[in-house]
């Protein structure tokens, strides 16, 4: 075969498909024989001053083995789009010299090759990247999990931990630095955790300041270690400053219990999640206890949209009690879950809708049936008490629930006055922001407000001072003990007075004893809510308590 049909028939193989190092082979098979070719081996590096230049070559055999300890006869090289260059080293059989013609023709086939790999190594660089976090250049969830396959598969899983782990404060990094070094941070960080893998381990970035990895079980506390402190630094004002960033971690030490290579996220991210929110931990491992936990969890998640929608809730009403004349003068609207025959508290249910972002629905729901309650007992002429509902802090955020919280009362055609909002005091600067304007949005609408559990935070005082409120609810633990202390008097007396000073009302939650009543009467407190008068109660028991109005000093 001539040099003409050999190059005719090396254009249109290489055409044909996009994958070169799989059809190059055929490709140069004719050629091999014009030029005595044994090997033709690509390498793919990156260009000096590139960010990628330490990343070691890519080895890619585009004909015959690849020789190992072997000076190539000719290289070529050709510059990529981008910082790539690959270098061709091209291996003859014997001692064949090419002539100046030879040369110059096998370049021009260099260029034309160079462009099909070219077309390759972008590809390659696109479905790579489906599997990269765009940031960090570390494999993502989707590198993580296609990483785990292959493990998983091969029956090599058992050999690892699997874990999740959450970056200590990361926000005030971007705060401190803005967001562009927060960035620049980030990735020096990741740069610096990847030196620690082996080439059978895998550490991925799931976007944030949220991380997975797969580490040898051998090397776990090696690992813990690692991840406790790893130093990078930030750049301000043109000066480098050291940073020492710490992580929570949960770790899942795989077992045969493993049927899905998504439980190793989920799995170690439980232990994350319960390492950060209920151990306060640095790390912690998947035991049978948290499992137990974080299922029944998930049971509540799954189930709650349905159960909102079936009307699974029920609304439960405690009476707030003037102790001096023995009158109901409001009540607290609570819920409780009634699911498939079992009652689920709040302790149980809330947090977690808090923690998934799901409670803003359930408070407007509370909402909703205290304003029918309201509403029934005025059109059947009953008696009719200011009712409060609580609301999360984590409800703040949302822009218009003001405006949303007005609209359901109206619709109900009630006394805006008849209605109390209940948040919880705040430690959290950012929190107060949003509190205080909520607070004030709801205040410029007529609607009261209350502070719960007060006295729980750090800053209750200028709570007091701060924040737009009709009424603030004394927390249980002032009075929760065995015997009240002259110490608990002087306390809540000077909150009282205070309270009264600035305008605002007192209620005192968790009353369960006639001494407490005494006593809270002594310093001037004498609305209070607690099993000493009644239970949360449902609405045909709390009617008929209001129905009679007082109960007996």
């Amino acid at each position: 075969m001539n040099f003409e049909k050999s190059f005719e028939n090396f254009v249109q193989i290489l055409s044909e498909e996009a994958v070169t190092p799989e059809i190059s082979p055929s490709a140069l098979t004719d050629i091999a024989k014009e030029y005595c070719l044994r090997s033709v081996v690509s390498i793919v590096s990156f260009a000096k001053g590139s960010e990628h230049e330490d990343e070691p070559d890519t080895v890619i055999p585009l004909f015959g083995p690849i020789p190992e300890h072997e000076v190539p006869a000719y290289y070529f090289q050709n510059n990529m789009a981008g910082d790539k260059i690959v270098t061709y080293n091209i291996y003859v059989h014997g001692d064949k010299e090419w002539s100046e013609e030879e040369y110059k023709s096998f370049s021009v086939l260099i260029d034309i090759l160079s462009f099909h790999m070219e077309r390759y190594l972008l590809n390659t660089v696109v479905r790579e990247s489906t599997l990269k976090q765009y940031l960090t250049g570390l494999p993502n969830g989707g590198g993580f999990l296609a990483f785990a396959a292959k493990l998983f598969e091969n029956e090599e899983i058992m050999a690892y931990d699997s874990f999740y782990f959450n970056l200590k404060n990361f926000g005030l990094y971007s705060r401190r630095y803005g967001i562009a070094e927060g960035d620049e941070i980030m990735k020096r960080y990741a740069k610096k955790v990847k030196t620690f893998c082996q080439k059978d381990e895998i550490i991925a970035h799931l976007g944030g300041d949220n991380y997975t990895a797969l580490i040898k079980k051998e090397r776990t506390n090696d690992f813990l270690e690692f991840i406790s402190g790893v130093n990078v630094y930030g750049v301000r004002n043109g000066k480098q400053e050291p940073l020492k960033i710490g992580a929570v971690c949960g770790i899942y030490a795989i077992d045969d219990s493993l049927k899905d290579v998504g439980q190793l996220i989920s799995r170690a991210g439980m232990a994350c999640n319960y390492a950060k929110n209920v151990a306060n931990k640095p790390y912690v491992f998947v035991n049978k206890a948290m499992s137990t936990r974080i299922y029944r969890q998930k049971q509540i998640e799954d189930r709650y949209e349905e159960a909102l929608a079936n009307d699974e809730f029920r609304i439960y009403l405690q009476p707030k009690v003037d102790t001096i004349t023995g009158e109901i003068v409001g009540a607290e609207a609570l819920a409780r879950w009634f699911c498939n025959g079992i009652v689920i508290y709040p302790t149980e249910f809330i947090p977690i809708l808090e923690q998934e972002g799901m409670v803003a629905s359930l408070d407007l729901y509370v909402l909703k049936k205290a304003c029918e309650y309201i509403r029934d007992w005025q059109d059947r002429g009953m008696p009719i008490v200011p009712v409060s509902v609580n609301f999360s802090r984590r409800d703040l955020s949302y822009t218009h629930l003001v405006d949303e919280i007005v609209e359901i009362i109206d619709k109900y055609g009630i006394d805006r006055k008849l209605i109390e909002i209940e948040v919880t005091e705040t430690v959290s600067e950012d929190e107060r922001v949003l509190m205080t304007n909520f607070l004030s949005g709801l205040k410029d609408k007529d609607i009261s407000t209350a502070i719960d559990d007060f006295g729980t935070g750090y800053s209750s005082l200028s709570t007091l001072r701060d924040f737009p409120v009709k009424v603030i609810k004394i927390d249980r633990s002032f009075i929760n003990t065995n015997n009240l202390s002259k110490n608990d008097e002087i306390v809540i007396k000077n909150i009282i007075n205070m309270a009264k000073e600035l305008g605002i009302d007192v209620v005192t939650e968790g009353v369960e004893r006639e001494d407490q009543t005494d006593m809270l009467k002594e310093v001037g407190c004498h609305v209070v809510q607690g099993f000493l008068f009644d239970n949360p109660m449902p609405k045909q028991d709390f009617e008929k308590r209001l129905e009679k109005k007082y109960y007996e000093n």
